[in-house]
């Protein structure tokens, strides 16, 4: 009953959207699946979108005795019986990405890529993470992002009220009633209308670097990766920005700008030789340095 009225109201907002001649805006929702089928179809819910972004985690196993194998196997069917649905129900469509998620930096830089194409060649407006169904890594990196778009980028948590682990504490339950509930709903269910809750998480405005700055950190990072080193030196630096390197102007203004990165702590200094400084990225900066290779910043964009 719950679903049908869902469904009932999305519907009703479509055809009132064709009557009104107006063109339905995109409107995004990212979902990292586990082992959750309720928990999602609820946020979508709760969150109408046009597009949602399942995740799915790839994770070679490469022994047949592997633990987890299982697990993974049953995670991948969720991926497949979410997708199916929101085919066949036409309240979304699923686009299915898999994604190799184990760091920080990785984790952010496949959201960019996500939120670049959307925000960018999509033009679109309104995005919303479900972090109710991600791991605590996941939870943060969406932070990070979301603290760059504030207006664009939503993060919401559905409480759950019933999980199937709860069941084995039920002695009148089988065991074989517990594996199949697991199999068929994941780690959280819907019995009612109070299973789940709806939690909007606000996001942070991050501090928006502006043209130079913005600019050496993101040359910084490209110059650390393309040669594989930690540092680097003020005058490679000043070469990969295009400057003189024996301008002492250009020197001096842009001593000033790694000075503000520093106090920030979004980058390092080490002597080099003489009074050569090297400079490399702290993990806050090359974050930095990640969203800004990917990213505008949202007033471009508005």
């Amino acid at each position: 009953m719950v679903r049908f009225k869902s469904l009932l109201s999305y519907y009703s907002s479509k055809l009132h959207d064709l009557i009104k001649g107006k063109r339905m805006s995109r409107k995004v929702q990212i979902c990292p699946v586990g082992f959750e089928f309720d928990r999602v179809i609820k946020g979508v819910n709760e969150h109408s979108c046009n597009v949602i972004y399942l995740l799915r985690s790839v994770k070679k196993i490469r022994k047949e005795d592997h633990p987890n194998k299982r697990l993974i196997e049953i995670a991948n069917t969720f991926v497949k019986k979410l997708e199916e649905h929101f085919n066949s129900t036409k309240i979304c469509m699923p686009i299915v990405r898999e994604t190799n998620v184990v760091t920080l930096e990785k984790t952010i830089e496949e959201l960019c890529q996500i939120i670049k194409k959307e925000v960018e060649e999509e033009g679109t407006k309104e995005i919303w993470i479900n972090i109710s169904t991600s791991t605590k890594l996941f939870v943060s990196a969406a932070m990070y992002v979301a603290a760059f778009y504030p207006q664009i980028i939503h993060l919401f948590y559905l409480d759950a009220r019933h999980y199937t682990v709860n069941l084995l504490l039920d002695e009148g339950t089988k065991k074989e009633e517990i594996t199949k509930k697991f199999q068929d709903k994941g780690i959280s269910y819907e019995e009612n209308e109070e299973s789940y809750k709806n939690i909007n998480v606000p996001s942070y405005t991050m501090e928006l670097l502006k043209d130079i700055k913005k600019k050496v950190i993101v040359t910084l990072k490209r110059v650390i990766d393309a040669n594989k080193v930690e540092m680097v030196s003020f005058k490679n630096l000043l070469k990969e920005l295009g400057e003189d390197v024996n301008d002492k102007k250009i020197k001096v203004r842009y001593g000033h700008h790694l000075s503000y990165l520093e106090k920030r702590n979004w980058i390092y200094d080490k002597p080099l030789y003489g009074r050569e400084k090297q400079f490399g990225l702290t993990p806050e900066g090359r974050i930095l340095g990640i969203i800004y290779t990917y990213l505008k910043e949202e007033e471009e964009i508005l």
